[in-house]
């Protein structure tokens, strides 16, 4: 038997770090993102014994399980041993996973392997499941089973596909799909630009800090995400107007915020990068994901994005084409 499986990672545009649990528990949280056409994909077949055998080329890693040890998910592949703990009955597959984005660059590529092994494994067995399933299941393994300081928008920006706000509370979560005239949403996908720093970095260490103030209660960061989170809603606002220049604005206005929370989220190649950007055109942007590296995400018209682009590759940073992806994860081959 042979599947393969893929889900896409996201970018956030607002709200980042309210859809952390120690956060959204006490005052509700809110985000806005889109999926894109960068996928994770995973490759399931029939092994040659009752071994399953795991393979991850991001990182280099090879993992063998035989039914006379328990698998534990501590370790390298940490969360796609997880998966298949919660699935069982993983005897006899061989599993090739493999993303098209580097790991720890921001784009939510640890949520997107969760779902994407959700997917696959739920369609290996028979099972079905709806994208919310999917987006739950991923989020209760990585948040309460391997107890990781994530937030829950990677998983369901993967497992929703399409531009989305996404509401949590202590009691449940909401999506809200942005329902954009085409010509709008057009605009809105050639404006967002995408380049890599050329840097990954550790999200844990950043969504730990910012987890652990939230949880303590700190004023200053509080107060900070609370605009985050409003500035996240008058992005929303913005766009069901159809004014992408003041959702360009907004965009800056929730960067100011962000860099604040936590020192680590910015370095100085973000910082002059980010500057040279705002110099020669672009209106607004952030690093993509909890920040420290990875990649930058700015909103600039088309006819400045030439110099832009110039600009910042002469600084090192490579810019990267992408699409807003509307499906979520797909199951693209099941040979039984």
């Amino acid at each position: 038997m042979l599947l393969i499986a893929r889900a896409p990672v996201r970018i956030s545009f607002g709200g980042g770090g309210t859809d952390l649990p120690a956060y959204f528990n006490q005052f509700g949280g809110a985000v806005l993102n889109t999926a894109i056409n960068r996928y994770v994909y995973a490759i399931m077949s029939s092994g040659a014994t009752e071994a399953l055998q795991v393979i991850s080329s991001d990182f280099r890693v090879f993992y063998r399980h035989t039914g006379a040890a328990e698998m534990t998910a501590d370790g390298e592949l940490g969360l796609a041993k997880a998966v298949l703990r919660e699935f069982g009955d993983y005897e006899g597959i061989d599993l090739f996973l493999s993303s098209q984005v580097p790991p720890g660059t921001g784009l939510g590529s640890s949520g997107a392997v969760a779902v994407c092994m959700v997917a696959a494994l739920a369609a290996w067995q028979g099972r079905t499941l709806s994208k919310i399933d999917m987006a739950e299941m991923a989020c209760d393994i990585g948040i309460n089973k391997m107890k990781l300081p994530s937030g829950k928008q990677d998983e369901y920006g993967s497992a929703m596909g399409g531009l989305n706000q996404i509401v949590f509370t202590k009691d449940e979560t909401r999506v809200h799909p942005l329902d954009l005239p085409s010509t709008v949403m057009e605009s809105l996908q050639q404006r967002v630009m995408l380049f890599f720093t050329g840097k990954s970095r550790n999200s844990g260490d950043i969504l730990k800090k910012q987890s652990n103030a939230s949880q303590d209660k700190d004023p200053a960061t509080l107060e900070r995400m609370h605009q985050i989170k409003a500035l996240g809603q008058q992005m929303v606002e913005a766009l069901q107007r159809h004014d992408l220049d003041s959702f360009g604005d907004l965009l800056h206005q929730s960067w100011l915020q962000k860099r604040g929370v936590v020192n680590s989220i910015s370095n100085d190649l973000i910082d002059q990068a980010y500057a040279a950007a705002r110099d020669h055109g672009a209106l607004g942007g952030k690093i993509a994901g909890a920040g420290g590296g990875g990649f930058m995400m700015l909103y600039c018209h088309e006819d400045k994005q030439p110099v832009v682009t110039e600009t910042l590759q002469a600084m090192g940073l490579s810019r990267m084409d992408f699409r807003f992806d509307f499906e979520g994860p797909q199951i693209l081959l099941h040979n039984r």
